[in-house]
């Protein structure tokens, strides 16, 4: 039986984060909460409106540029690569990584060519030479594709990364030309100058939009679409969840209602560290793309009255169970700092029953999914009898509908965190500071200056 769109839906419990029953310095008062939201109701007209601040929300109604990566995709999948190489960082990686994470088969890369029905996925998200180069040994670069993601075109990382893949690419010989396997999704810069010369396929990077907001458009579909995610789902979903919000009062939209008790816990409360902390191993991922999404959007200067100062939460990935027997110690009985933000899954995809013997005869019969959910409701209740606060996201199912919402509303609850506490949640200086610094430091031409000043601010080292 098919299931309804409505049967996809996402949820937010904020039960765990109320005032009361906690104290009024660990919670929020629904008065609270009503009041920030106040202060939220311009941000999805203007990011629906003729010229917004980012368009991550807009791109969902460009159909054309899906219809481009659709249509890409499938001239690949006829070639039948055996292995991608996805070569990105940042928000041209995450998004991808965690988007085929939670779609594909967890073991994806080890099932047969046959069972997958698609290539092995490889994300090149850092210069590590062991990583890389062991790379190489691994991988047939006569039947793969490379998928270099760069809005810039510049950025040194995937430079460097493209480049040791392009060199190889060179000497296999026989006939083998680099640019005929690869896929270049990026702006204006000097990328595409060189994809256009080469003939290299080009997906377009929405200018209007930065990386940690891509993962609905090219920059985050293309590499899990090839691997065989449905991604024209991912993106029904988003859109799914905006006509949701769109006229409902901001009380019932659960992207503003998480925002504002995220700016009240850590501008009221002093509970300035966010963790997001899924239950389920394909979600892991997810949390890591969270960590730069709201780091990179909301860590900034911000101006309070006659001074300036820094302002944002940090984010913490966690993983349930796995971090129930590290770092949830620290969370309930460590300093009041925290807000755990719970992802569960009401139905897994799979049912895993236990034998039930000796030493847990009591788990005799039960399904896996059900020990995951009492170790996440065990978990929640051990914070609220220590006074402290957690809210939860609720998936009915992990699939592409589902998954396409959650990654959107947590984009609209950065986007609405960020006008909470009067910045742009769309730029990055401080990443672009530590660009330049990297390039001063390689003798860049055009860095000579900079180079200088970096120099002078290097700190000391004290080597024991």
């Amino acid at each position: 039986m098919t299931r309804s769109r409505a049967g996809w839906d996402i949820h937010f419990d904020a039960g765990g984060s109320l005032a009361p029953p906690l104290a009024g310095s660990q919670g929020v008062a629904r008065a609270e909460v009503r009041a920030e939201l106040r202060r939220c109701r311009e941000v999805l007209p203007k990011l629906q409106g003729s010229h917004p601040p980012s368009g991550f929300v807009r791109v969902l109604k460009r159909t054309a540029a899906l219809r481009a990566v659709q249509a890409s995709v499938a001239r690949w999948r006829a070639r039948k690569p055996n292995d991608l190489i996805h070569i990105g960082i940042g928000g041209s990686s995450l998004g991808a990584e965690a988007l085929l994470r939670a779609s594909a088969h967890p073991h994806h890369g080890l099932l047969s060519d046959r069972q997958r029905g698609g290539p092995r996925v490889h994300f090149v998200d850092n210069v590590d030479p062991e990583t890389l180069g062991s790379l190489l040994e691994v991988v047939d670069l006569r039947h793969s594709l490379v998928h270099v993601v760069s809005k810039s075109g510049s950025t040194v990382e995937t430079a460097a990364g493209f480049q040791v893949l392009r060199d190889a690419l060179e000497r296999v010989g026989r006939g083998v030309r680099w640019a005929d396997h690869c896929v270049f999704t990026t702006g204006r810069g000097a990328l595409r100058e060189l994809g256009t010369r080469e003939g290299v396929e080009i997906l377009d990077f929405p200018a209007d939009l930065g990386g940690r907001f891509s993962v609905l458009t090219a920059p985050g579909l293309f590499t899990p679409a090839v691997a065989g995610v449905n991604v024209g789902a991912v993106v029904q979903g988003a859109r799914r969840y905006l006509s949701r919000i769109a006229n409902a009062a901001l009380a019932d939209n659960s992207a503003a209602v998480s925002a504002a008790i995220a700016y009240l816990m850590a501008e009221h409360k002093r509970k300035s560290v966010h963790v997001l902390m899924p239950y389920a191993d394909a979600l892991e991922p997810l949390a890591r793309w969270y960590a730069q999404l709201i780091g990179e959007s909301l860590g900034k200067r911000a101006r309070r009255g006659a001074r300036t100062t820094g302002v944002g939460p940090t984010p913490l990935p966690a993983r349930g169970t796995t971090d129930q027997h590290s770092q949830v110690q620290l969370f309930v009985e460590g300093p009041a700092d925290k807000w755990v933000n719970f992802v569960t899954v009401e139905k897994p995809r799979r049912v895993q029953r236990v034998a039930g013997d000796e030493p847990a005869d009591y788990l005799e019969g039960i399904d896996l999914g059900t020990l995951l959910r009492a170790e996440q409701r065990g978990t929640a209740i051990a914070l609220a009898a220590a006074r402290r606060p957690s809210a939860c996201w609720i998936l009915p199912e992990i699939h592409p509908q589902s998954v396409g919402q959650l990654f959107f509303a947590l984009e609209l609850q950065t986007a609405y965190q960020g006008a909470l506490y009067g910045i742009n949640a769309y730029d990055q200086p401080g990443v672009e500071a530590g660009k330049i610094a990297a390039f001063a430091l390689l003798g860049r031409d055009g860095y000579k200056k900079e180079k200088a000043a970096i120099e002078a601010n290097t700190p000391p080292s004290w080597r024991i």
